[in-house]
């Protein structure tokens, strides 16, 4: 790696057709249906209404509109987005790597990292990882231009069009200045200047948010566990926010009860272990400027979520500054060897995880599928109005986006539209249980007709996870 300063983009390169190819098949379940960058004229056309979301991710709501006109696009045309955006972020970790001089094994280090790191998973594999793919993107942009010394319209533009993809990309109006500052390319006094314009950018988003909120241009969506969440919750979000940004671990083999195998996991945390460790006798750059501004910029970019809620999704917020704190570091490793030994198996846990994670998300896409051609099937045309009881069980096993319940496969009946090619416009009225009883479900199925319904779908019984029942 030392003598070829761009293998790491040769690598890339080579593994991207196939990485495209793969992920391309990946249908879409749960919330994909229901974001913005979905085919969203689906669910807004009977309110008549703009999302409240458009507004403050405008590029979701652009993506959602173009493949509402061309539902044929869902969701390969998100994919290859998400893909583009992360590839593009990879070099820009490259060229910000060489923009700051480290070694070009370190800087090959940290691109192939923050490319293949799991941490990626839950933006790259799902269709609505597109805002927070290009926030970042976006805020890399507006680092490189700093470092580069351009206009100061530049680099608030660039942080304006990643707080407009998603709004934790505010922290990319503050953190540019402190990379500056720490590899001593910008003085003290002009580093809080501009930090003093960035906090001016985010005031400025907040009270044009607030003036949308007031007017009733536009309401505001949250879910109630981001303001709801206790101190204990916000201590599981710390451990799990770190444990899948540094450490490549099979999680699917511990944390899914299904699919758990302890071997597995201990397998990819021994691959992993020897980088890891090689990292930590450099403990002693903890005392450097820059090592310690960068770890600072890196919790600037998790804020968000740490104060609010994190899931898997949310470890690619500060992936990139991870990569360059393992750039940082390895740049004072001088045992070449021994460094790309234990970086090629940290890279072998990394890649054997992505490759079971992607197949279990392939495999729950798949499962929405066959539910939603079952019920197609089960019906001589497009229905009009249909009944949905939802055995939603929260104690069922699931794992984020990649191992979905029936219920979120199917979701809520969304999947139909989408395989039936939108033909189906049905009306769904939905049921939600929490256990699956069989008397109750037919008692509810049975008014369900007799009001008009002209099919139920009972969905998430363990047994069957979809049935069809018709007058």
């Amino acid at each position: 790696m030392n003598r070829k300063p761009y293998i790491s983009l040769l690598m890339i390169a080579v593994c991207l057709p196939f990485i495209l190819w793969y992920i391309c098949s990946i249908g879409p379940t749960f919330d994909d249906y229901t974001s913005l960058q979905s085919t969203w004229f689906t669910q807004i056309s009977d309110a008549g209404t703009i999302p409240p979301d458009a507004f403050r991710r405008p590029f979701d709501f652009l993506l959602g509109y173009l493949v509402g006109w061309m539902p044929a696009l869902f969701p390969v045309l998100n994919h290859v987005i998400i893909i583009l955006g992360h590839t593009l972020s990879a070099l820009l970790v490259f060229t910000i790597c060489r923009r700051l001089s480290f070694t070009s094994l370190a800087t090959n280090i940290a691109t192939l990292f923050f490319f293949f790191s799991p941490a990626t998973l839950g933006a790259t594999l799902a269709c609505d990882g597109f805002n927070q793919t290009y926030s970042q993107l976006w805020g890399l942009l507006a680092l490189l231009l700093y470092l580069k010394g351009c206009r100061l319209w530049q680099w608030l533009l660039c942080v304006g069009i990643a707080v407009l993809s998603k709004e934790n990309g505010l922290a990319w109006a503050v953190v540019p200045p402190v990379i500056a500052y720490a590899f001593q390319q910008v003085s003290l006094r002009q580093t809080f200047r501009h930090i003093g314009y960035g906090l001016l950018i985010a005031l400025a988003y907040f009270l044009i948010y607030g003036i949308v909120y007031i007017s009733g241009i536009s309401g505001i969506e949250y879910a109630e566990e981001y303001t709801n969440a206790t101190l204990l919750s916000h201590v599981k979000d710390f451990v799990q926010l770190m444990a899948y940004t540094w450490v490549p671990v099979d999680y699917m083999s511990i944390v899914y009860a299904p699919t758990r195998n302890l071997f597995i996991a201990a397998i990819t945390l021994l691959l992993s272990l020897p980088f890891l460790l090689l990292l930590a006798t450099k403990y002693k750059l903890l005392k450097t400027r820059q090592l310690l501004l960068l770890i600072l910029c890196f919790f600037i970019l998790v804020s968000p979520h740490l104060i609010t809620v994190v899931s898997i999704m949310h470890n690619y917020a500060a992936l990139s500054i991870a990569a360059l704190i393992i750039a940082f570091i390895v740049s004072q490793v001088s045992n070449k060897k021994l460094l790309m030994a234990s970086f090629t198996l940290y890279l072998a846990a990394a890649i054997f995880t992505d490759i079971h994670h992607y197949k279990a998300a392939n495999q729950s896409s798949l499962l929405s599928k066959r539910m939603a051609l079952l019920a197609i099937s089960k019906a001589d045309r497009p229905l009009q109005r249909v009944t949905c009881i939802n055995i939603d069980n929260p104690d069922e096993p699931r794992y984020s986006n990649f191992c979905v319940r029936p219920v979120d496969a199917f979701a809520w009946g969304l999947s139909v539209r989408h395989y039936s090619h939108y033909a189906w416009q049905t009306s769904i009225s939905e049921i939600n249980l929490s256990q699956y009883d069989a008397q109750q479900v037919k008692s509810l199925a049975d008014s369900a007709l007799k009001a008009g319904s002209e099919a139920v779908w009972v969905v998430g019984n363990s047994n069957e996870p979809l049935i069809v029942l018709s007058k």
